[in-house]
């Protein structure tokens, strides 16, 4: 007899980290919901950790657990191929560290099942600290609708929502061309999450109690490893897929946005040392879509080499760029009162 097919895939890539792999594993196997999948792809783990992974995922038939099969390496490319091989009529995209709660499949389940008219909704989450689920205040709270523009916070990089906090109808992912940027090394999240928007698949926020539990002091995150050459390059080239993004669909209204967004990856690029060829590699990437940000970000640029001979370099990179990065966290934008009431 052929099982029927899941309602529910949900979509993994593996690195490393085997008992925090398994630990995810178990929280998805103890949901009150059954009829789900888990297509875990590895990305090239160690064969130690590969084979503690398989012995435990062979428990369960719902989970698929297999290494990557192509090029390139990272998460976005594991990503597709399981998009590829999902059956269910829904997808969760999550992360192979975390940990969730037993009825959050069920609840999102039950959510979308009741919105038709949806392409994906949006749930909230929380942090995961020593087995537990917990809210203290730190930039890893997503999924709560507190801008009043999702679209300008994703083009400043103040992310309203990551893919694990949100189930996807999978029909529309494939109407609307909704795909993984192979390319990207980092910001991939965000870079998808934006073509969605761009693609006008309509969503919603859930009015439920947090499913999802971030874990913070996982190593393995890729955005604690992006201090190097390629990831430089995979940073301009994040930036000027967004300024496609969005200009493609809605010209030059977000500017300004895109501006603010573009100066927090170089701010947080430059954290350690200040690399000139990143730094005039996005002032051109800037000016090709928005010439006047574009002098504006080489000035500031210009400054920051100057003050570097007379202070030290933390100041030095601040102090050009502090207006402007206080305007990405612009008050008018967010709506406190609500996020108060959510959390």
């Amino acid at each position: 007899m052929i099982p029927p097919l899941p309602q529910i895939s949900i979509v993994m890539p593996v690195f490393d980290h085997a008992d925090l792999v398994i630990e995810m594993m178990a929280s998805i196997r103890a949901n009150t919901f059954a009829e789900w999948e888990l297509i875990a792809i590895d990305d090239g783990s160690a064969e130690s950790d590969f084979q503690t992974i398989m012995a435990y995922a062979a428990q369960d038939e719902r989970i698929h657990y297999q290494r990557r099969n192509r090029e390139p390496k990272g998460a976005q490319t594991c990503r597709n191929i399981g998009l590829d091989m999902a059956h269910g009529q829904y997808v969760i995209f999550w992360d192979s560290d975390d940990w969730v709660t037993p009825d959050c499949l069920r609840v999102r389940f039950a959510a979308i099942e009741k919105h038709p008219q949806l392409d994906f909704m949006v749930f909230p989450a929380g942090v995961y600290r020593s087995g537990h689920m917990c809210f203290e205040p730190c930039s890893a709270l997503f999924g709560y609708p507190v801008y009043a523009d999702d679209v300008a916070a994703f083009c400043s990089r103040n992310l309203p929502f990551v893919v694990w906090n949100n189930i996807y109808r999978r029909s529309s992912l494939q109407a609307k061309g909704v795909r993984w940027d192979e390319r990207l090394l980092s910001l991939q999240d965000a870079a998808f999450n934006m073509s969605a928007l761009v693609a006008d698949m309509k969503y919603a926020y859930a009015s439920t109690s947090a499913d999802y539990a971030y874990r913070l002091s996982s190593s393995g995150s890729i955005s604690k490893q992006i201090g190097n050459v390629e990831h430089y390059r995979s940073n301009v080239l994040a930036t000027r897929i967004a300024y496609e993004l969005v200009q493609g669909r809605f010209g030059h209204r977000y500017d300004r946005q895109l501006y603010l967004g573009a100066l927090y990856v170089y701010v947080k690029m430059a954290r350690v040392c200040f690399d000139d060829t990143f730094a005039r590699d996005l002032a051109q990437c800037i000016a090709l879509y928005s010439p006047s940000y574009g002098r504006w970000f080489a000035l500031q640029m210009r400054v920051t080499r100057l003050l570097m001979h007379v202070m030290p370099y933390k100041l030095a990179r601040q102090l050009p760029m502090a207006f402007s990065l206080l305007r990405r966290w612009s008050i008018e934008e967010i709506w406190l009162p609500h996020w108060h009431k959510n959390v």
